[in-house]
């Protein structure tokens, strides 16, 4: 194909040569300028008038509808860039942008002959050769191409036919050029903060790759595929017939199916969960990010499953990334806010260079309570219910003279006081501006105020593309899923991939995110509570995505896959964290449980008065005291064994116990499945055994050292016992760590 009237080639953004090719158009230029502002003009002049008579929000709703109808006049380019300000209120007044999600329907469709015309050139094949149907008309039409549905003459088999608009390229690249020229001036006359030409070549980039079919063949392949390597089967993409796709046509296998949004079904919310799993996992383990997730383009399927359309706009999320992700979500579930700053810069929120800025400005204090209060669901109106239940606890005494706290005046003094909090706190205009009520979404909410931090605090905090693809996916599962669950919270249900992932990510990074979900910010103490939410997280994430039948608790393959899974990382041979973890804390409980059981007996001889020391000779019942006194319980040891009876409590018969679920099959860890998958690994045992004896020997000598440093500094027996003790544990658990390493050749 000759490329004439064009800059480069689609999938091949470049400004700079659309700078130079441009030059030597300038009628051209010139007359699509005119063209773009005698359309717009009227809307512009419109809105100034309005501001200027204040009358601004009587007419929000007749100018938003002129806004949709303006923009999708001026074509293609400016239809995609209404689509990605719908989600920028910090570049669009959120009055008008709510107008433009309407774009995803709104976009009138070329002619069926000049569509299929396209089809028999791109494809050098006769229609009727190919299909025994074709519809006449597109049963769906987008910004830069429409779909038709055919029948194969040959397999009889329904297919769903892309085809990009003729010369759609053209357009975009001028649009764009100009629009790149324009942004310079915008942004100075308005005192913008964004960088306005980087966005608008972040937009090109987008749009111009998206006008190669080919390549979103090749995210539709990878994706399913990537999906069904990870045991992800509920959720798909739609398979590409390779031999009747090119450039500009795309052909795909025809999906049945309801929109997600518009689904009555009972499963929606599990559908829900299953499509947030494939975008965290393409967001943090693929890399390759969905960026067109509008209700549309999510489809359930007649048995059960999530098909995802439309894979034309991607980015890609580098492993850098995805790890900081990672860790910034664990230290929020872990509620080490301190690192948060650190986080941020990882992400790309803030230059290096700032983050003492940052540490200062409050903005941590401020994500960090927006972020908890979304985390337990229902939406902007449920977080605001908990912040005004909150305020009321926390102002109790200058509200104690109110006799109704719901009263207008007790309302006024409460809000007063959160106003003044949230002033000192450096938030206060990002959590106030707008009216949480006007909100479906936690996500949307969340990134308007991150927005308008972004606007207030230009000169620390800036906003990446990937989080404004990453929140318009999110905002759209999360509006899907309080439609059917007034409390659906989409922080929650992210848990059950942050548990799969950190359960069987061994990487230095993926260690740390874990240690720090689970033993806090000391980094000493197990949270058996994590433990529980992140077993029950990796169950729940395996069951939801296996299949549709596990999905839905008809199927024991979740169950069984959560066995293999788990036995894969718990029974390795060759170790890994979750295992020397394991091991660790298992190591830790015995040795307290021991001690405790055959050294309580005797611990009245630790309080017999020792009789008169003799030079160089040590009595037998100093030895007996030192030897007691090293080895008693203490308040780590009391706090091991409580997690001992926890633990036994939740494998035992106690009222909600695994084993009481064990004969209604409503528990995955059943000791049958575990002794199948333990017997299975004979090798691996054998070595995890010898791992545990030098992580028990480990334990031992630590603690002996340990409590020689924070003893009296007169026992010189009992030092001398714990210095002889832990060299011995030492040598022996260096010994059998020599023996496993030679298992392992």
């Amino acid at each position: 194909m000759a490329y004439i009237d064009v800059p480069y080639e689609e999938a091949n953004y470049n400004p700079l040569a659309a700078e130079q090719f441009y030059k030597n158009k300038r009628i051209e230029s010139l007359s699509r300028t005119l063209q773009i502002v005698s359309k717009s003009s009227g809307f512009i002049s419109n809105t100034i008038l309005d501001a200027k008579l204040n009358r601004e929000d009587e007419l929000v709703d007749q100018r938003s509808d002129e806004l949709l109808q303006l923009v999708s006049e001026l074509g293609p380019t400016f239809i995609k860039i209404g689509q990605a300000l719908s989600t920028r209120t910090d570049l669009l007044p959120a009055k008008y942008a709510k107008g433009l999600v309407g774009l995803q329907d709104a976009v009138p469709p070329f002619s069926a002959e000049l569509g299929r015309k396209v089809i028999e050139d791109e494809l050098n094949i006769k229609i009727d050769d190919v299909f025994s149907e074709l519809s006449m008309q597109p049963v769906a039409s987008a910004s830069i191409g429409q779909v038709y549905k055919g029948r194969l003459r040959s397999t009889g088999e329904y297919v769903a036919v892309k085809v990009q608009r003729p010369a759609v390229l053209s357009s975009v690249a001028m649009d764009l050029h100009m629009l790149r020229t324009l942004a310079p001036m915008y942004q100075k006359n308005k005192e913008i903060n964004t960088d306005l030409v980087g966005l608008v070549d972040a937009w090109g980039e987008g749009f111009v790759n998206e006008l190669d079919y080919r390549k979103e063949a090749k995210y539709t392949t990878e994706f399913s595929k990537a999906m069904k390597d990870r045991n992800l089967d509920a959720v798909f993409a739609p398979e590409v017939v390779e031999e009747l796709s090119s450039i500009h046509v795309l052909t795909t296998k025809w999906v049945d199916g309801v929109r997600l949004a518009d689904s009555d079904a009972e499963d929606v919310p599990r559908l829900c969960g299953v499509a947030l799993n494939a975008y965290l996992t393409m967001m943090l383990d693929t890399g390759t990010l969905h960026c067109d997730p509008h209700p549309g383009n999510l489809l359930r399927t007649p048995d059960g499953r999530l098909c995802i359309l439309d894979w034309g706009m991607v980015i890609n999320v580098p492993e850098n990334l995805q790890l900081s992700l990672l860790e910034f979500i664990a230290n929020l579930n872990a509620k080490n806010y301190e690192d948060v700053p650190d986080d941020l810069v990882k992400l790309q929120f803030v230059p290096a260079g700032k983050i003492e800025e940052l540490r200062s400005s409050g903005l941590t204090v401020a994500i960090s309570n927006m972020l908890s209060l979304a985390a337990e669901g229902g939406g902007p109106k449920g977080a605001m219910k908990r912040m005004v239940a909150q305020n009321k606890e926390k102002y109790a005494d200058a509200l104690s003279e109110f006799d109704d706290l719901d009263s207008k005046e007790a309302t006024e003094v409460r809000q007063r006081l959160f106003r003044e909090d949230w002033e000192r706190q450096m938030a206060e205009d990002a959590m106030s501006r707008d009216d949480s009520s006007s909100s479906t979404s936690t996500t949307m909410d969340v990134t308007m105020k991150i927005e308008q931090m972004s606007q207030k605090n230009a000169d620390v905090f800036k906003i990446p593309d990937y989080f404004v693809y990453m929140s318009r996916a999110f905002s759209t599962l999360e509006g899907i899923g309080l439609s059917q669950d007034e409390n659906y919270s989409i922080l929650q249900e992210c848990y059950p991939y942050l548990a799969k992932r950190l359960l069987s990510d061994d990487s230095p990074r993926a260690r740390g995110a874990l240690r720090t979900l689970l033993y806090g910010k000391d980094g000493e103490e197990l949270d058996l509570s994590k433990v529980k939410e992140l077993s029950g997280g990796f169950e729940s994430y395996t069951s939801s995505t296996s299949s549709v039948d596990s999905g839905k608790g008809t199927s024991d393959e979740g169950r069984d896959s959560t066995i293999s899974q788990l036995a894969d990382v718990i029974l390795s041979e060759d170790s890994n964290y979750v295992q020397d973890i394991l091991l660790h804390e298992s190591a830790v409980a015995l040795d307290a449980s021991v001690r405790d059981v055959l050294l309580t007996p005797l611990d009245p001889l630790r309080n017999l008065p020792s009789l008169p020391s003799l030079p160089l000779i040590t009595l037998p019942l100093d030895v007996a005291k030192a030897t007691l006194d090293l080895q008693s319980i203490d308040d780590k040891d009391h706090k091991a064994l409580e997690n001992v009876k926890i633990l036994t409590d939740a494998l035992g018969g106690s009222s909600g116990g695994i084993s009481s679920n064990l004969s209604s099959g409503n528990s995955s860890v059943s000791p049958v499945r575990i002794i199948e998958e333990a017997s299975k690994r004979q090798t691996a045992l054998t070595r995890i055994g010898l791992r545990f004896g030098s992580s028990l020997a480990n334990v031992q000598a630590k603690r002996l050292r340990q409590r020689s440093e924070n003893g009296s500094k007169n026992e010189v027996v009992r030092d001398r016992l714990a210095e002889q003790g832990a060299d011995v544990l030492d040598l022996l658990s260096s010994t059998i760590s020599s023996i496993d390493k030679r298992l392992g050749k």
